[in-house]
C-alpha cells in the first residue's frame, strides 16, 4: 500500500512536470512569434502644402482621413495668386513642405525628392496605373512622359494630369429671346450683330452682354474673341509654332468689333466693375442674352437645381427657356480658340528632397499621394467629406448638401482641398463615377462626339500654358520681366474697347510689348514647350 502510494505520486509529479513542460514550451513559442512578429508601421506627420481651401484640421473628415491613411495630416493652403510666392519662400528658407506643386524648372531640380518609375509602380500603384492609362489614351509615348516630369534621369515630379480640364466650357443663350424676334440659333458673329441689334431695339434700357472684369478683365468676352482664333492670355499652337494670343492679329480684329459693339450700347458700360456675382446677377435678373464658362453638369432645362442661376432666372421670367449654343464663327477657316488645356503639362506633385535623407517617409508620403487621388473611400473622403453629414447620395451620385457648398463650408467641415496647385492629376475612371447623369450626357453629346457644338472637330483646342518659367539664354525669368507690362495690357484692352484707347494705340503697345518681352518670351516658350 505504502509503495503503491509512492509510485502513484511519482507518477503524478511526473504528470506535473509534463504538463508544466508543455506549458514552458507553449510560452516559449509565444514569445518567439512576438518576436518575429513584423513592427507597426510607423506613422508620420505629413506636411502637404495647396491652395484655395485649408480644411479645418478638426473635422470629422480629416481626422477620418487622417485614421484611414495611418498617417496625420498637416495642409496648409493659401490663394492661387499667392501659391507661386509662398512656395519660393519655402524653398529659399530650405523647409519646403513634404508635399507640393512645383512652379519652376529651380525648384524641380534642386528641392525636390528623386525617384524611380520602379518606385513610382511600387509605392504609387494606383497613380502609376492611372497614369499610364491616361497618357496612352492621349496618345504620348510613355518614355517621353517620365522624361518630361525627370531631372538627370530620375522622376522629380509626377502628373496624370486632369482630363476634365481638357473639356472647354459651354455658352448658353436665351432661347426664349430668339424665339421672340423669329431668330434662329446664331452660329456666326453676323448672326450675333442681327440678335443683338433686335434685343437693344426692344429693350432700349438694357445690354445683352456683360462681363466679369473687376476680377479678371482679361477673360471679358471670351465667347466672340475665341471667335477670331485667339485667346485673352494663353501660348497657342499654330503652324506647330506657339504664339501668344495677344500678339496674333486677329486680336485686334476681335478689339475692334467689341469696340464697335460697346459703341452700340450692346455692352453693358459697368462691365469693368463687375466681379463675378454682379455678372452672375445681370444673368439672373434677365439683363443679358448668354452666359459664358457655363459647365456641362449644369441642368438648362426645367425642373432646375435649386438655388441654381437657372433656377433663380426661370424664377424672374416664368417663360423663359435656355439653350446651349455653339461657339460663335468669324470666317470661314478660322476655328473658334476654346480654352482647353493639354492632358499633361511638365509640373505635378513632388515631394521635398529632404525626404531622400529618410526612405521610408519618403515612401509613405508617396503612398499617401496614391490613395488621396485614386483609393475611392479616402477620395470621397477629401471630395465631399462625411456621407449623411455634407453630402448624400443622390441618383447614385453625391451631392453637397446646399448649405455646404460654398468654401466657408468646404474648411469647416474639411473637404474639397488639394485640387488645385500641387495635384497630381486626376484619376478620370474614378471622378467619372461622381458625376451626375446631366454631366455625362452633355460631355458625350457636346464635346466628345465630332459633331459637338465643344468638339475638337469645331473648335481649336491647340491653346497651351506652358509651365515656366520662361527664361531667356541668358538665364533671365521672362516671367518677371513680363509680369508688369501683362497688368498694362489688362488696361490696354479694356480701353479699346471703351474708346479711350484707339486701335493704333493698341498697334504700338503690341509693337513695344513684343520689344520688351515678346519677342524674349516667344523664343524661350518654343525652346521649352517643343523640347
Amino acid at each position: 500500500m505504502k509503495r503503491k502510494n509512492v509510485v502513484s505520486a511519482i507518477m503524478a509529479m511526473i504528470v506535473a512536470m509534463g504538463l508544466l513542460a508543455g506549458c514552458s514550451s507553449g510560452t516559449n513559442t509565444s514569445k518567439t512569434e512576438e518576436t518575429n512578429k513584423p513592427a507597426d508601421p510607423k506613422k508620420y506627420t505629413i506636411k502637404i502644402f495647396s491652395s484655395r481651401i485649408q480644411p479645418n484640421p478638426d473635422s470629422e473628415a480629416m481626422k477620418a482621413i487622417s485614421e484611414k491613411l495611418g498617417h496625420h495630416l498637416e495642409v496648409t493652403a493659401v490663394p492661387d495668386t499667392s501659391y507661386q510666392d509662398k512656395l519660393n519662400l519655402y524653398y529659399a528658407s530650405n523647409d519646403l513642405p513634404d508635399v507640393f506643386g512645383i512652379t519652376s524648372e529651380e525648384i524641380k531640380k534642386n528641392g525636390t525628392a528623386k525617384f524611380t518609375v520602379e518606385d513610382l509602380e511600387k509605392y504609387m500603384p494606383l497613380m502609376y496605373e492611372a497614369a499610364t492609362k491616361q497618357y496612352k489614351e492621349y496618345g504620348y509615348d510613355i518614355q517621353e512622359m517620365w522624361d518630361r516630369f525627370s531631372v538627370d534621369g530620375k522622376l522629380a515630379t509626377i502628373s496624370m494630369g486632369n482630363k476634365e480640364l481638357t473639356y472647354p466650357y459651354g455658352l448658353v443663350i436665351r432661347q426664349d429671346l430668339l424665339d421672340e424676334f423669329g431668330l434662329q440659333l446664331p452660329k456666326t458673329l453676323n448672326d450675333w450683330e442681327v440678335f443683338l441689334k433686335a434685343y437693344k431695339q426692344k429693350y432700349p434700357d438694357k445690354y445683352p452682354i456683360t462681363a466679369r472684369g473687376k476680377d479678371l478683365i482679361y477673360q471679358s468676352f471670351y465667347t466672340f474673341i475665341a471667335a477670331f482664333g485667339t485667346s485673352y492670355d494663353s501660348w497657342q499652337k499654330k503652324d506647330n509654332q506657339l504664339v501668344f494670343g495677344p500678339f496674333i492679329p486677329e486680336m485686334r480684329d476681335a478689339l475692334e468689333l467689341l469696340s464697335s459693339w460697346y459703341k452700340a450700347g450692346y455692352i453693358n458700360p459697368e462691365w469693368i466693375t463687375m466681379d463675378v456675382a454682379a455678372l452672375n446677377n445681370e444673368w439672373i435678373n434677365g439683363n443679358t442674352v448668354s452666359f459664358q464658362y457655363t459647365k456641362l453638369d449644369n441642368v438648362i432645362t426645367a425642373p432646375y437645381t435649386p438655388g441654381s442661376m437657372f433656377d433663380q432666372l426661370a424664377a424672374k421670367n416664368p417663360k423663359v427657356k435656355i439653350q446651349w449654343a455653339p461657339y460663335p464663327n468669324w470666317k470661314d477657316g478660322v476655328k473658334p480658340a476654346l480654352n482647353a488645356y493639354e492632358l499633361v503639362g511638365k509640373q505635378g506633385v513632388s515631394f521635398s528632397k529632404e525626404l531622400e535623407k529618410d526612405p521610408d517617409k519618403l515612401h509613405a508620403v508617396m503612398g499617401v499621394v496614391d490613395k488621396l487621388f485614386n483609393d475611392e473611400e479616402i477620395y470621397m473622403l477629401k471630395n465631399f467629406g462625411i456621407q449623411g453629414k455634407t453630402y448624400d447620395i443622390v441618383d447614385g451620385i453625391p451631392v453637397i448638401k446646399k448649405e455646404l457648398n460654398n468654401a466657408d463650408g468646404n474648411v469647416k467641415e474639411g473637404f474639397g482641398w488639394f485640387f488645385a496647385s500641387g495635384s497630381p492629376g486626376v484619376n478620370w475612371d474614378l471622378v467619372k463615377t461622381t458625376k451626375n447623369k446631366t454631366y455625362l450626357d452633355n460631355l458625350e453629346k457636346h464635346a466628345e462626339d465630332p459633331a459637338g457644338y465643344y468638339s475638337q472637330a469645331n473648335n481649336d483646342w491647340a491653346i497651351s500654358r506652358v509651365n515656366g518659367p520662361l527664361t531667356s539664354p541668358s538665364g533671365e525669368n521672362l516671367d518677371v520681366k513680363g509680369k508688369t507690362k501683362y497688368e498694362e495690357w489688362h488696361r490696354m484692352f479694356a480701353e479699346v474697347i471703351i474708346g479711350s484707347k484707339s486701335l493704333a494705340d493698341f498697334d504700338k503697345f503690341i509693337e513695344q510689348w513684343k520689344k520688351e518681352w515678346g519677342n524674349e518670351a516667344t523664343e524661350a516658350a518654343n525652346r521649352l514647350y517643343l523640347k
